[in-house]
């Protein structure tokens, strides 16, 4: 699975220096945050209901969020969130905060067993058998031991249901923790929990334990009922008719989130603000057609044939000398995608060609940052894209760093989304992949559509760098091993000691001088013109990274390149 992050830190929006460098410095940062902040209790409730798979339903926090699960978790219902932070500020970086879980254990045969259904996701997160093994597992919230308190554990009386309750402890950097769970046996073959954590200090605990004994005694077994699936519409492919159906359903289980759609996407969101929403469509379609304006479709879906019958040929070559080679020497070992009904590259697994699997692309909008690390995404990130659970997920970043920052996180991600559709988890070098994405990242809207501008958060930084570059400390990667670093030097782990945002803003840079400098730059040499097509087109057919950068500057001389360059950037 391909999970990119779109990080803020690599652009230095509006975080603290410590912050900005992310989980690399979380910990040590957390060590001089204020006294622990105990939140209140929850207070209010309403029914959680599902009435078309599991049958029950129970009492949550009225004012909290609901959280969905990740595309393809196995145990998780849902989580509900206090809103804003609340919870627990402990030592050594970590931070208790406050949920309920809703999770469940669910063996029960399912339709789907054996071949998987048309358009079936088939990444899925590992599965916990039981509440003691998802604790443990999720560490829920702390690394530590939680140990269940016997003494406090005992049955629930529920009509038609065998229901227990048990209290976890833990003591964290001095700070006393406890976890209420309640289990019922809904089936043989199936049980729910719900999870809540809290303050482990008795006094404190006691208004904690009132609620979640309440919601805990309220569970309710329920008929399931015969849902009918969203209508098709008119001009859907049958790919798109069943994405439609599947979100609807899921909507159904996700109190809160509402679905919308365009041509293209299907947007999943908690957001309420109907003027924002109705901006993020209009810009996601806008987006898409400056993709498809550098990489059509059909140039695109060529290339991908090319690529499919270079493939088949070297396996066959390979089998023939008895050497098969294995997905480790760089080559996917993915399901071959042979031509169906006269149409290139469908397949009857997934049951629809590329270009119909990338416009039913999935964004996931969330509310707030808290939420959008809540749901999984990776602390200090503005958005990512999740090759495995095909899904594109960003926050709404407008009570903080504004809603710039959303609509370039955007443009960047869903790039990476628009190219998985037609190449899988092609990984080209991040001076190309991240670099591209920051090209888009600049584009500005008017009237309803882009226009190409240089991405400001990358200006000044590759800026100052070349400015710097006579002071004798290296201030930029020499282009030549810009081309061939590897995602961990990229990010900050190479020889010079320049730090991801450093040469993020160089990627950028390169991207805008080789995309827009045949027009402006003074000196351009002709032969640099297809060096970004051949380098896709190389990396594509070949699977090889090195081949790749071979034929794209066969014959460039990197000296002439990077002054010519430097000029250029400078001058922006």
């Amino acid at each position: 699975m391909i999970r990119s992050p779109f990080a803020l830190p690599l652009h230095g929006a509006r975080r603290s220096a410590a912050r900005a460098m992310g989980l690399l410095l979380l910990a040590g940062c957390a060590a001089f945050l204020a006294a622990p902040v105990w939140a209140q209790a929850p207070k209010a409730f309403e029914y959680y209901n599902d009435e078309q798979d599991l049958g029950f339903k129970i009492k949550v926090p009225k004012d909290w969020q609901f959280i969905p699960p990740q595309p393809g978790d196995k145990n998780l219902i849902g989580k509900y969130d206090p809103k804003g932070d609340k919870g627990i500020d402990l030592k050594n970086g970590y931070y208790f905060a406050y949920h309920v879980w809703l999770v469940k254990f669910d063996r029960r045969k399912k339709p789907s067993d054996g071949a998987p259904k048309p358009d079936e996701r088939r990444f899925e997160s590992p599965g916990y058998k039981d509440v003691q093994a998802f604790i443990k597992g999720n560490e829920i919230e702390v690394s530590g031991n939680w140990k269940r308190n016997e003494k406090e554990s005992g049955p629930i009386s529920i009509q038609g249901i065998t229901a227990n309750s048990s209290i976890y402890e833990l003591t964290k950097d001095g700070v006393e923790l406890r976890l209420y769970v309640a289990e019922y046996k809904l089936s043989d073959n199936l049980e729910v929990a719900l999870i809540a954590n809290g303050p482990g200090d008795h006094k404190k605990w006691q208004k904690f334990e009132g609620a979640f004994n309440t919601m805990g005694r309220s569970l309710k077994p329920i008929e399931l009922k015969a849902i009918s699936a969203a209508d098709a519409r008119p001009g859907d492919s049958p790919l798109r008719s069943r994405k439609r159906a599947e979100l609807d359903a899921l909507m159904r289980q996700q109190p809160g989130w509402a679905l919308y759609e365009t041509p293209n996407y299907f947007i999943i969101s908690n957001n309420t603000d109907k003027e924002f929403l109705d901006e993020m469509m209009i810009r996601l379609e806008a987006i898409r057609s400056s993709y498809e304006e550098t990489y059509p479709p059909e140039t695109v879906l060529e290339l991908k044939r090319l690529r499919d019958e270079a493939r088949a040929k070297r396996k066959a070559e390979e089998a023939a000398s008895g050497t098969p080679k294995s997905p480790e020497d760089g080559e996917e070992d993915e399901e071959e995608e042979p031509e169906e009904d006269g149409v290139p590259g469908r397949t009857s697994a997934r049951g629809a060609t590329a270009l119909e699997q990338s416009r039913c692309s999935v964004v996931r909008v969330v509310q707030n940052e808290s939420q959008y690390t809540s749901y999984g995404g990776p602390p200090g990130s503005a958005g990512y894209w999740s090759s495995g659970q095909q899904e594109l997920v960003i926050y709404d970043d407008k009570a903080q760093g504004g809603r710039r920052n959303t609509w370039a996180t955007m443009n960047h991600e869903a790039f990476h989304q628009y190219i998985y559709y037609f190449f899988g988890n092609l990984a080209p070098h991040s001076w190309y992949n991240e670099g591209t994405g920051d090209f888009y990242a600049g584009y500005q809207l008017k009237n309803s559509r882009f226009e190409l501008k240089p991405f400001d958060w990358r200006i000044q930084t590759i800026k100052e760098a070349l400015r710097q570059r006579s002071s004798g400390k290296q201030t930029f990667i020499p282009l030549k091993e810009l081309v061939r670093y590897t995602q961990g030097e990229y990010y900050g782990g190479n020889k010079h000691g320049l730090s991801g945002g450093q040469n993020y803003a160089q990627g950028w840079s390169f991207i805008w001088f080789l995309r827009t400098g045949s027009k402006n730059a003074r000196g351009w040499n002709k032969a640099w013109t297809p060096i970004l097509d051949e380098y896709l087109k190389t990396l594509v057919l070949t699977d090889d990274l090195d081949k790749a950068v071979d034929q794209a500057f066969s014959g460039v001389d990197f000296d002439e390149l990077e002054a010519a360059w430097i000029e250029y950037t400078l001058a922006i």
